[in-house]
């Protein structure tokens, strides 16, 4: 059983249609859904469900140890900005009151312990912290992180290399070609805040262990890409098709999906 681990702003969104293309049988969850227990377990089996998909921390092999994970990490000072533009413009977004009421500048936004998303998010997420606010975050969380990883992820897809780290996943997992759409792709007009070099600095000193993991897992995407020498020109070759035919195909499978729900 695959599950997806969706953390907010590194294009998770994209890869999460992907999934819905390649799968029919779809378990969405949160972690704001309440702790996972065997109640929450014996619904997924119960399903045969192929997919979880959600906002959600590492935790669920505990209760399903054939789950295997995947998600997308993100440079995380690009990450933090991206996160708060989106909450600053969208009135729906949980945090988005406490900026409008609070006049937060993005420097005031990073400091301000809102949520554990914006100091080591992605750590939080990767690591399964019991208390994913509060926790205090050190070597031995991101130490976890790491190891979750390396034993219990089939991929780990960098928003910066989005192209390449879907085909090599879309081959492990033996999916028909990924053809997507970009989706929720922020436009906001950054603030000249967004772009100091002290505001960059402090949004680097809360997530310290964000930017030593995704600068692991970089190294480790280099890795793997070397491993494969025809990587480069097979994504060559799909973001050509994606531009073209593989929007074409996109809408027919996400008219066929549709169809097949209602």
């Amino acid at each position: 059983m695959l599950a997806f681990i969706h953390i907010p702003k590194t294009a998770g969104t994209t890869l999460h249609k992907i999934l819905f293309h390649q799968y029919k049988r779809i378990f969405v969850r949160h972690d704001t859904d309440g702790t996972p227990d065997e109640r929450l377990a014996s619904v997924i089996r119960q399903n045969k469900t192929q997919v979880i998909i959600g906002h959600f921390s590492a935790n669920m092999h505990t209760l399903i140890p054939s789950i295997r994970y995947i998600t997308c990490l993100r440079e995380p000072v690009a990450r933090i900005k991206s996160h708060y533009h989106h909450a600053l413009n969208d009135p729906a977004h949980y945090l988005h009151h406490a900026i409008k009421s609070e006049k937060m500048d993005l420097a005031t936004y990073v400091s301000s312990g809102l949520s554990g998303e914006l100091n080591n998010g992605m750590t939080r997420m990767i690591a399964g912290v019991h208390d994913f606010h509060n926790s205090v975050i050190d070597e031995s969380v991101l130490d976890q992180a790491k190891n979750h990883i390396e034993t219990l992820f089939d991929g780990v897809i960098l928003s910066e290399h989005f192209d390449p780290g879907i085909l090599m996943l879309a081959q492990a997992l033996h999916w028909k070609t990924p053809y997507y759409l970009r989706r929720k792709v922020g436009r906001y007009r950054h603030t000249d805040s967004s772009d100091n070099n002290l505001t960059c600095e402090l949004i680097r000193e809360n997530n310290r262990f964000d930017c030593e993991l995704y600068a692991w897992a970089k190294n480790r995407f280099e890795h793997q890409k070397s491993l494969s020498p025809n990587l480069d020109t097979m994504t060559r070759n799909f973001h050509s098709a994606n531009q073209i035919k593989g929007k074409v195909i996109f809408c027919f499978r996400e008219v066929r999906q549709r169809l097949h729900l209602s």
